[in-house]
């Protein structure tokens, strides 16, 4: 009985979404913005929290430096909204390939650890679009990921609407070939257990780690980010460095076609020979990095400092 629970929800979401999912992708994003700039200047959602997170991150600059940025996150915001109904509702995995929504650039990287024998944890955060994630086995363009779609893990934080969980968890494997036997989509409090039993198989895992911690026995204190001090949740790295896997970090920028880069940047090769703390300093130095260069390119309307 549990197993159905939200079926019937998740049922009509799909239903209302999918019209709207066969609508181009342009239309989206131009629908995307409009709604983003609806939430931020007429429902002011999370307003007070988006200008403090900035001003905060962002010392030196002026205020209508941080309007400028904020105005542009909250449109970013909408456009992720429209995009994921895009990708995940119509179940269109051919489209989806063919349009580069998200490409990775340097698939080499992935490739080359894959020869060695590693597991590889990737640490991404809230820039880009992560709920495009689950698809991007299918994203490399250059050359084919050597890790198979079973192969790949996507870490989740279950919602509480059963429903909302049901839906977003198809939306995000849309791009998939088996969707049927696909079950690398793994809840975080399963997670250590999934690893265990899959211990001895060669698994690219994918945490979405620049959340405030979920528990105060699995944080890490690590080196301040964006000038404030910072707790991490400690999940990939403690895992990476508990396993001896590799751990790489997972950017994702926005081109100005507003389609998606990923890169991904090596910080360990064998986790096991750094500290926890290390491994996560340097992923918070990574994505500070990013997010410099494209400030509006990430969620200000999360809670990550409490």
């Amino acid at each position: 009985m549990k197993g159905r629970k939200g079926n019937i929800g998740c049922f009509l979401l799909r239903c209302l979404t999918r019209p709207l999912a066969i609508l181009p992708l342009s239309f989206h994003r131009a629908c995307g913005k409009v709604i983003g700039r609806a939430t931020g200047s007429l429902a002011r959602y999370r307003r007070d929290v988006v200008m403090t997170n900035l001003a905060r991150s962002f010392p030196d600059k002026k205020y209508e430096e941080l309007e400028n940025i904020c105005h542009r996150a909250y449109e970013h915001f909408g456009k992720l909204i429209t995009e994921t109904i895009w990708f995940g509702a119509g179940n269109f995995r051919d489209r989806i390939f063919k349009s580069h929504i998200v490409e990775i650039t340097n698939p080499e990287l992935i490739n080359g650890l894959h020869d060695k024998g590693k597991s590889i944890f990737a640490l991404a955060s809230h820039s880009g679009n992560w709920e495009l994630i689950g698809g991007y086995p299918h994203y490399s363009y250059q050359e084919p990921l050597k890790f198979d779609e079973k192969d790949i893990c996507v870490v989740y934080r279950a919602m509480s609407s059963h429903a909302w969980d049901k839906f977003m968890r198809l939306n995000r494997i849309a791009a998939l070939k088996d969707k049927k036997h696909y079950d690398g989509m793994v809840e975080t409090y399963s997670v250590l257990r999934y690893a265990i039993r899959n211990k001895d198989r060669q698994i690219l895992y994918n945490f979405i780690t620049d959340q405030h911690p979920y528990s105060p026995t699995s944080c890490v204190r690590v080196k301040d980010f964006l000038h404030q001090p910072t707790l991490s949740m400690d999940g990939a790295a403690a895992l990476a460095h508990k396993f001896g896997a590799a751990a790489v970090y997972l950017g994702m920028r926005e081109n100005p076609d507003g389609n998606y880069s990923i890169t991904y940047t090596l910080i360990a090769e064998d986790s096991s020979k750094m500290s926890v703390k290390e491994i996560l300093d340097r992923y918070y130095e990574l994505l500070e990095n990013d997010i410099q260069e494209q400030p509006w390119n990430y969620l200000w309307t999360h809670k990550r400092w409490k």
